[in-house]
């Protein structure tokens, strides 16, 4: 998607922005595709999600993150970083999406940028996701890439296993049973009195 809005100009800068910091080149033996971080993690209960969980591995494997990370590891940059093997180098790859999910940021950046009025690009209470995403966009449109992305500063880790770290769950699959029949009642309830034309909440 990105390749064909932007062209292979950009794929290419855009290789060059991912950063490899000396503070990520971890133990091995713990994260990444051989470690016990990924062995050691708590499976879905269900086989339906264990599969889901394998799909999205392979998907990951043929993904442009992937493979630019076995580029990198190629390079001599990476194979210094690689080369007694017990070291993992995580990477940080640059995103045009402001995620709100689990994430590290600075409260200045929140507070001087983010939501700083003077730039007009997230009210108070307004949704960040939802609402600083297009700035982004359109802010490497207008300045370029490079140059766009820097004042956001947005990055993905990866630690090139395929597992993500975070994900949504369905709320309503850890509901007791007397949890949904309760909200069922509720609903029905609201059902007979919207019927009889009183408009007062239930509580």
């Amino acid at each position: 998607i990105f390749s064909g809005k932007y062209g292979r100009r950009a794929v290419d800068e855009f290789k060059t922005m991912i950063l490899y910091p000396n503070e990520l080149r971890i133990d091995g033996n713990i994260y990444g595709p051989d470690g016990t971080s990924v062995a050691n993690m708590v499976m879905p209960r269900t086989e339906k999600r264990r599969k889901n969980l394998e799909a999205l591995k392979d998907t990951y494997r043929g993904s442009h993150q992937r493979i630019t990370y076995d580029e990198w590891l190629s390079s001599s940059e990476g194979k210094a970083k690689n080369e007694n093997g017990r070291h993992h180098q995580l990477s940080l790859t640059p995103t045009l999406f402001w995620y709100d999910n689990t994430h590290i940021v600075t409260t200045s950046h929140y507070r001087d940028f983010i939501f700083h009025p003077q730039y007009k690009m997230v009210a108070r209470g307004g949704f960040v996701e939802d609402k600083l995403s297009p700035c982004m966009v359109r802010s490497c449109e207008r300045l370029g890439l490079r140059d766009g992305h820097a004042k956001f500063g947005c990055y993905l880790l990866d630690d090139h296993s395929g597992v993500v770290f975070t994900g949504h769950l369905d709320g309503g699959s850890f509901m007791s049973a007397n949890s949904v029949h309760h909200k069922d009642d509720r609903y029905a309830a609201k059902k007979i009195m919207a019927a009889n034309g009183n408009k007062n909440e239930c509580n």
